[in-house]
């Protein structure tokens, strides 16, 4: 590939348009117009043609000098552009600008681009919290709105696992250096999608391919149905919510066990299921009306009583474990319950499983020893009965339902 000869003024030609890759977007400039080229790593100055332009790039015609490195080209008094430059053709002086941030006079701080940020977010050129002393007085309306933004800019430096980038004629492309690994540009690439078709904003949750980064994407069409993206990685958040949600059951648990003296404790699902496999399943059904607890009763009888278990104790298990089985009735649709013996046979363990919302971890003390709290997703009145006759309550309760095991020794 070539330049023209006759470029910027053959229209037919498009080379220079080409070397932008700004699709349908990118436009010549006739005629050229003379710009100043400063090099911001040196300071020295010179003189280009600008005879290609896009939204994010722009091309240069340097004869007199080579371009390189990040520059600001003024294209006039109070418009300037900041950007990267590379050469754009072998064997020609044009030169291609990655367009970072445009500035203008009146509209460098009150109309910060999504591009000025990220600029100024990932690098030194300039601290907006070093500017922020200049405006610490300023009580005028423009001066609050300068000073608001740089506040904004001051926070979200300090932020190091933003990634953002700019999906333009299909193709996304980083604001800046700062990117994502390739597994999640791709997924984020193909969600984004959507938002394109649907002219709608995005946020979507994506998963590292390994399972050890979590991030989430916000992606918002802009003005000029290009498509702004900002990847937050979330994965130290989220890591954090979980060790505190965690750090908060353990006080819940500690807190019930010793009101209760160890009858009632807090279990994980993973802790319920060694628990229960030190027994085996005798009996299982489902309860979804009150016809069925008859039926429970019965089946309780037949199963424990050859056991030797003792006639008053047997009794008032039995009411505990309906009372656990009514519950599921009175606050959602039914439940399971399941019985399981110990391998020695003395004692058993009853499975009362709900697929309800759960409980509240904060709401756990009142639902289970509070007598009269009672709403939707708590254990009902009856807990203080099956508290008083069983000896061990093991409770698990999350968002996907709750499982109650009650535990009766056989012959004591």
């Amino acid at each position: 590939m070539i330049l023209c000869e006759q470029c910027p003024d053959n229209p037919a030609c498009r080379n220079c348009l080409l070397e932008l890759r700004s699709g349908g977007s990118a436009q010549k400039v006739l005629p050229p117009r003379k710009v100043k080229v400063t090099e911001l790593a040196t300071m020295e100055t010179s003189q280009a043609q600008l005879i290609a332009v896009s939204r994010t790039a722009i091309g240069l015609l340097s004869s007199t000098k080579k371009l390189h490195g990040r520059m600001e080209v003024e294209l006039a008094f109070d418009f300037r552009i900041i950007g990267s430059g590379l050469q754009g053709i072998n064997g020609v002086p044009y030169y291609v600008v990655d367009i970072e941030k445009v500035l203008r006079k009146e509209e460098v701080l009150e109309r910060l681009l999504l591009e000025e940020f990220h600029t100024w977010h990932m690098c030194n050129e300039l601290n907006p919290t070093d500017v922020l002393h200049s405006y610490k007085d300023r009580d005028d309306e423009r001066g609050r709105l300068i000073k608001q933004e740089l506040q904004k800019l001051s926070i979200l430096r300090q932020i190091e696992t933003i990634f953002l980038y700019l999906l333009d004629d299909g193709k996304v492309r980083p604001l800046g250096s700062n990117r994502a690994a390739p597994d999640v540009e791709g997924e984020m690439q193909r969600l984004i999608g959507e938002a394109t078709v649907h002219g709608n904003s995005l946020r979507e949750q994506i998963v590292s391919h390994d399972g050890k980064k979590v991030f989430e994407m916000y992606a918002s069409i802009l003005p000029d149905r290009t498509c702004g993206i900002a990847l937050i990685d979330v994965t130290a958040a989220i890591a954090e919510e979980r060790r505190r949600k965690r750090r908060e059951w353990e006080i819940y648990r500690d807190i019930l066990g010793v009101v209760t003296a160890g009858k009632l404790l807090l279990l994980s699902d993973e802790e319920l299921f060694f628990l229960l496999r030190e027994g085996h399943k005798s009996l299982a059904m489902d309860i979804q009306a009150p016809e069925d607890l008859a039926l429970l009763r019965r089946s309780f009888k037949r199963t424990l009583e050859p056991l030797g278990f003792v006639a008053k104790r047997f009794l008032h298990f039995l009411v505990a474990v309906n009372e656990a089985a009514s519950n599921t009735l009175k606050h959602g649709s039914g439940g399971t319950i399941t019985l399981y013996i110990a391998h020695d046979q003395d004692l058993c363990r009853v499975v009362i499983h709900d697929q309800g919302q759960g409980i509240l971890l904060e709401d756990l003390p009142r639902a289970t020893l509070q007598q009269g709290f009672s709403t939707r997703n708590s254990l009902g009145a009856g807990f203080h009965v099956m508290l008083q006759y069983c000896d061990r309550i093991y409770l698990s309760s999350t968002a996907a339902g709750t499982k109650l095991i009650l535990e009766c020794a056989l012959t004591s």
